[in-house]
């Protein structure tokens, strides 16, 4: 039935009449607009709260470390990471890559070509390569050899009681650390003299006398118990220095 039949007034209705008609008419257009309002909002789906969807995409801020170095130990996978604002560097076994953080329902998401990274609390994922890696998680023991990796070290030694560790760059430096960490003896390096299964390193400066002696024959960490390639032995001034070490491979390069 037709609104305007319902509202007009037979003939010789009075003036009074007619303005109460016409404010039926506009009570009534009110009523339809507001009426039809409703069924788009109906129709329309979803949560409209704050004029976005609730399942929408947002920027999560990451809580780990900035300028820390992180080692991902996989389900068949492992790599190195570092964070930085908005973006995360990785070292995959074949390659360095810069990942930029973009939007996720949940967690924090990093990506770069067919890289991808996602991580929430504890859990992390790895795509390369369409290829899914599951089940990530921190391994901070290896932070100081991954680390010396990432920075072109070639050989890294460690010892304890007390610790000490010594890593070699070559044509660059050696740099030896001590009494965790309190005694620091860096000098060039001098060159390597090859001996059957012996390398020796020895610089003399007018500060120190650094002497090293590498052995390819497996040795056991007295601290972690890991079995590591080579037997070392470090002459600094008059002590000496027992310890294990193990050359350092660069992919990315």
């Amino acid at each position: 039935m037709q609104i305007d039949a319902v509202l007009n007034c037979p003939p010789g209705v009075s003036s009074d009449g007619v303005r109460d008609q016409k404010r039926w008419q506009r009570l009534l257009a009110r009523l339809n607009t507001l009426f039809l309002g409703v069924i788009i909002a109906g129709c329309s789906g979803g949560d409209v709260r704050g004029g976005e969807s609730t399942s929408s995409a947002s920027f999560s801020p990451d809580q780990r470390p900035l300028g820390k170095t992180m080692v991902y130990e996989c389900a068949g996978y492992e790599f190195i990471a570092r964070l930085g604002p908005g973006e995360m560097a990785v070292w995959l076994e074949d390659r360095y890559t810069i990942l930029s953080q973009v939007r996720s329902a949940s967690g924090v998401k990093y990506e770069e070509g067919d890289t991808v990274f996602w991580v929430k609390g504890e859990e992390a994922l790895l795509i390369v390569d369409n290829q899914q890696y599951t089940n990530c998680h921190l391994a901070p023991e290896r932070v100081p050899w991954e680390d010396a990796r990432r920075r072109g070290v070639d050989f890294r030694a460690v010892g304890n009681e007390p610790g000490w560790y010594l890593e070699i760059q070559h044509g660059r430096q050696l740099l030896f650390v001590g009494d965790y960490g309190m005694q620091r003896v860096m000098v060039a390096d001098p060159g390597v003299e090859s001996l059957g299964s012996t390398r020796t390193y020895h610089s003399s400066t007018t500060s120190n006398d650094l002497r090293v002696e590498i052995v390819d024959e497996l040795c056991t960490d007295t601290m972690s118990g890991k079995i590591l390639p080579s037997q070392v032995t470090i002459y600094l001034d008059d002590s000496t220095l027992l310890g294990c070490g193990q050359t350092l491979e660069h992919p990315w390069q």
